[in-house]
């Protein structure tokens, strides 16, 4: 429509430093990079809470362990966070004890509860190492946060279903891992 306007080409190459630069964070792989090959190499926890409702005695937090191995998961029920050091220790000693394996690497995220000197203290006097994610990257510890939703899903239908109020969650939480332990005894997965 307009004489000797100048052919503009189309550059539909895109910048790498623009994309780079407008990215909030990098993606993660969508399967993590290393499984456990035995039972006890590698061990993911997670402390959940505090929930709003106290427990009828008054817990308000939970503690699970899962083994990357078998996906067993053991689920404590603690009433301060600062129970967690005495927690696992009662469970590393119980789960080698009942398994003949050592436990090698605990997968955790960077909460104050794992980051004290005295839990540091006992995993290097145990051998232990201890894996902390990135803050503020719950992606990194899927396998507990996957677990996590799990269990607090099936205890809230649990409650739902039978009309019980919210300070039961504990009680259903044993009913529901009860379940999952007897489903991976069954499938030939402990």
């Amino acid at each position: 429509m307009i004489k000797d306007l100048p052919l503009v080409q189309d550059q539909m190459a895109v910048c790498e430093g623009c994309l780079l630069g407008k990215h909030h964070r990098k993606s993660f792989p969508s399967e993590s990079s290393w499984r456990a090959k035995k039972p006890l190499q590698l061990v993911h926890s997670y402390v959940c809470g505090p929930m709003r409702k106290p427990s009828k005695n008054q817990n308000r937090y939970f503690l699970q362990f899962i083994d990357d191995f078998t996906m067993m998961t053991s689920v404590y029920f603690l009433k301060e966070k600062s129970e967690v050091l005495r927690i696992f220790k009662k469970f590393k000693l119980a789960v080698e004890t009942q398994s003949g394996f050592k436990m090698k690497a605990l997968r955790s995220d960077r909460g104050t509860k794992y980051n004290s000197q005295l839990f540091e203290n006992f995993c290097e006097e145990k051998g232990l190492e201890h894996q902390l994610t990135v803050a503020y990257t719950p992606r990194q510890n899927g396998v507990s946060e996957r677990k996590n939703r799990t269990v607090i899903e099936m205890a809230r239908s649990m409650l739902l279903e039978k009309g019980l109020p919210e300070e039961f969650w504990t009680e259903a939480d044993v009913q529901q891992v009860q379940s999952l332990i007897k489903l991976h005894v069954k499938h030939g997965m402990a």
